[in-house]
């Protein structure tokens, strides 16, 4: 018995940002466009702008968003958005754009953000919420990474404070995304990565999560298969479409996945370092794996050994030996991203900062002692 959802409309290959204008007229006539203020994509976002110009819409355009976007981010869209109402929001950029856009659109016509409410009542991917207002706008995406797979999941990741707090609803689905691997093409090397990177995470996490079913693992297992072959490749050839659009398509079938049967271990202590410490998440990712396979691997043997067999169809499995962490090591040194926190810049007082978080204590994966041996070989 199980529940696979997924009822965002996908528009996927290269070249299909030009029907924009087409799928967004049919929500209205005004939009707010949200995206980050990064120069290299102002070509972007000024022909997003003509395409919709184009027909007949107008556009207010948000460009405050950035990495790892604050409940402070949120509130100025907000505000935007009270003095210039709108039809539809469209967000433009990677999964940092795509969660401020879901969060201005959920919370658009109330008088103010109570961040405490929406926290703590809409804490759950497998919930189904009663509306939170009747005046929650249409969200159509755009994804410029190959990572978040924001595009098609009912989460929408805030930091408030130190800490960067998932929230879920069906609401923030968007009601249809463009998927053009061509917006991927001017990706810098290491966004690439650790966006990529993401992507097998969401496909992995899910994959082993208790609630996957047959649909969702087979998202899952596609979406891995997808990253291992063809995430090397990109690195080395990065303007190669058909390399990038096998990657899109890795992203928004992990993301499906996600949605689904939800996270694992990685996710939540990417997060909290996150929070903490401003590390991207993708690289976050990247610092948790190794040693989260390691201390896991008795836990989920079958599984992690399934994940081995799509690094090499012919490997000879031995029960008790944790091939798959020599292949995940593997793979990030190949893709430039096997770090330590240290390595990125992370002090010793920041580590000490998150070996005492709070949330190790909540968390439904494990004890704090396991979670803190995970964290403790991070560093």
């Amino acid at each position: 018995m199980f529940n696979y959802y997924q009822p965002t409309k996908i528009h996927f290959g290269a070249g299909r940002l030009d029907e924009l204008g087409e799928i967004c007229k049919k929500y209205g006539k005004r939009c707010l466009l949200v995206t980050t203020a990064d120069a290299p994509l102002q070509s972007l976002y000024n022909k997003t702008k003509k395409i919709l110009e184009s027909v007949n819409i107008e556009v207010f355009h948000f460009d405050k968003v950035e990495p790892n976007p604050k409940v402070e981010i949120v509130q100025e869209g907000f505000d935007m958005l009270k003095k210039n109402p709108v039809d539809f929001v469209l967000a433009v950029g990677g999964g940092s754009s795509i969660d401020t856009a879901k969060a201005i659109a959920f919370t658009n016509g109330l008088e103010k953000i109570n961040w405490d409410d929406i926290f703590n009542k809409f804490s759950s991917p497998f919930e189904d919420y009663p509306s939170y207002s009747d005046t929650i706008l249409p969200l159509i995406s755009v994804p410029t990474t190959s990572g978040t797979g924001s595009q098609v999941t009912q989460a929408a990741v805030i930091t408030k404070g130190d800490e960067k707090i998932t929230f879920f609803h069906q609401d923030l689905f968007s009601k249809e995304c463009i998927v053009d691997s061509e917006l991927t093409l001017t990706l810098p090397p290491r966004i690439t990565a650790s966006t990529g990177f993401d992507a097998f995470t969401h496909a992995f996490e899910s994959f082993i999560n208790k609630r996957a079913s047959l649909f969702s693992s087979m998202d899952s297992l596609k979406a891995m298969e997808l990253v291992i072959e063809n995430l090397p490749k990109v690195m080395k050839d990065p303007s190669n479409i058909e390399y990038r659009e096998k990657m899109s398509l890795a992203d928004t079938l992990a993301g499906r996945a996600l949605a689904n049967s939800g996270a694992a271990v990685p996710h939540p202590l990417s997060e909290i370092i996150g929070g903490i410490s401003h590390v991207s998440h993708g690289e976050a990712l990247a610092v948790v794996f190794p040693p989260y396979i390691k201390q896991s691997f008795k836990e989920n043997k079958e599984k992690f050994n399934r994940v081995a067999q799509l690094f090499n169809p012919n490997i000879e499995l031995d029960n008790e030996d944790n091939v798959l962490y020599s292949y995940i090591c593997e793979l990030l040194e190949t893709i430039g991203i096997r770090k330590k926190l240290s390595d990125l810049g992370v002090k010793e007082e920041e580590f000490q900062k998150i070996l005492k978080s709070p949330i190790l204590d909540h968390l439904p994966f494990g004890s704090r002692e396991y979670l803190e041996e995970i964290l403790k070989e991070t560093f």
